[in-house]
Parts: C-alpha cells; structure tokens; sequence
C-alpha cells in the first residue's frame, strides 16, 4: 500500500499546481485588458465612435505578433 505521507505529499502538490495555473490563466487584470480590446475592434467594426479610454488602448502587442 502507498504510504499516507507520500499520497499528502502528491496531493498538495497538484494543488499548489492546479492553483497556479488558475492564478495565470484567470487573472483579473488580464481579462480586463481583453475585454477591452474586445470593445474597441467591435466598435471599429459597427464604424461607432470609440470612447478616450479605448482610442489610448495601444494594439502593439498584436501587431508585433503580426509581424513576426
């Protein structure tokens, strides 16, 4: 049988992992961004007026992705 200390080990262990993960994938930060970025193509596209805070949102990320 598994000793006891090796199983809380492993199990402690995919926790920490399965919360790191998370923690970077779900960032409220990065969500935000993405959202707005979301916005701002969507207004480009109906050809509507984008509001101060989206005309200073700096696409350079993509367009350096774009260029590579």
């Amino acid at each position: 049988m598994i000793n006891s200390t090796y199983l809380y080990s492993f199990l402690t262990f995919i926790s920490i992992c399965s919360i790191f993960y998370l923690f970077l994938n779900f960032r409220p930060g990065k969500n935000e961004e993405n959202n707005k970025k979301l916005l701002k193509n969507l207004l480009e596209g109906l050809d509507m007026e984008l509001p101060e805070e989206l005309k200073a949102l700096d696409n350079s990320s993509t367009d350096a992705q774009k260029l590579s």
